[in-house]
This record gives C-alpha cells, sequence and structure tokens, in this order.
C-alpha cells in the first residue's frame, strides 16, 4: 500500500483506522497488462473490524466517504461489508443487499475478525470475491484503464493483504 489518509500503515503493511468513516489505504497502480489471459490472482485480506470495504477503481482517490459507493462512482468494484453490497448503497428503505454482511459495529470496539478473498482473472479482466469462506454470487470487470488501484477501508480496526497468490490456468 502507498496512500493513507485517516490511519497509518506499520512495517508489516497493516492499516489501521481509528476513523469510522473514511480511512482507507490504496495501492500502487497495478498494470492491467501483467494480468496476461491465462493468469489468475488471489489475493486475500485479514483485519479485525465493525465493517470494512473494498474497492477496485481507476484511480487511488476515493473521497471521504469510502464505505459507500454513491459517492464514489468512479469504483468499477466496491463492496460493502455494512450494507451486504457491491456498486450500490442500501436502498431508500434502508434494507441491505444479498451479498454476505460483516457488520459488528459495537461503539468503538474494533469489531471481529474477518477474511475476504478477491479473484482477479485475466481471461475475461474480471473480479469475484468470498467473504469469510463463503464465495459471493457474481463476476465484474476491472477498469478498462492501463492500470487500476487496490483501496481497502476499515471502521476503526485493521485490515491488510495477508497473501497474493499467482498461478497460469489452461488459457486454450
Amino acid at each position: 500500500m502507498v496512500v493513507c489518509r485517516d490511519g497509518t500503515i506499520n512495517d508489516d503493511g497493516v492499516f489501521t483506522s481509528a476513523n469510522n468513516f473514511s480511512g482507507f489505504a490504496a495501492s500502487a497502480p497495478v498494470f492491467i497488462g501483467s494480468l496476461s489471459r491465462g493468469t489468475v490472482v488471489v489475493i486475500t485480506l485479514t483485519g479485525k473490524s465493525s465493517y470494512f470495504s473494498v474497492a477496485i477503481a481507476s484511480t487511488s482517490a476515493l473521497n471521504s466517504g469510502v464505505h459507500y459507493y454513491n459517492t464514489n462512482h468512479h469504483a468499477e468494484f466496491h463492496y460493502s461489508s455494512w450494507y451486504g453490497r457491491v456498486n450500490s448503497d442500501a436502498d431508500n428503505d434502508w434494507t441491505y443487499g444479498t451479498f454476505a454482511r460483516h457488520n459488528v459495529y459495537q461503539g468503538y470496539n474494533p469489531g471481529a475478525t474477518f477474511i475476504a478473498v478477491l479473484t482477479l482473472r485475466g481471461a475475461d479482466h474480471s473480479v469475484s470475491f468470498s467473504v469469510n469462506g463463503a464465495p459471493q454470487d457474481g463476476v465484474w470487470p476491472l477498469p478498462t484503464t492501463e492500470s487500476f488501484y487496490l483501496m481497502l477501508a476499515t471502521s476503526g480496526g485493521t485490515i491488510a493483504v495477508t497473501d497474493v497468490s499467482i498461478t497460469m490456468a489452461d488459457s486454450a
């Protein structure tokens, strides 16, 4: 991670934020051309928080409402564990989405541990994900720009990329 706001990144790459609504960290640009047709990249995120968000966008600048997609439309993929939604916030009636929720908001308590896994595929330049071991239905396109940024946000807790594995799938 190279950019952080309203938080700190320690030597192990763990991002910590005490700000419930605007702390985030962003990666260096990832060149999309490095994701060749047969490449599959699995990114494992772990942390402990009340809720968290993950975004993949063509710029590294989320605004102060990082947990809200509606104010960050430039993100091609934006998952909010608070709402259980991808690329959408709560409806007007404040119902939650169909995706997994990690919402253990307890005042200033840092919440509970979580694991999220992003799978990026070079064959169709897409991303899919799982939360706490449960695969989530859907596939979303990566940005069509030359590079993208991975952004992580947490509500008064920690979040970090703890593993990245790259494999070459049979592209035949």
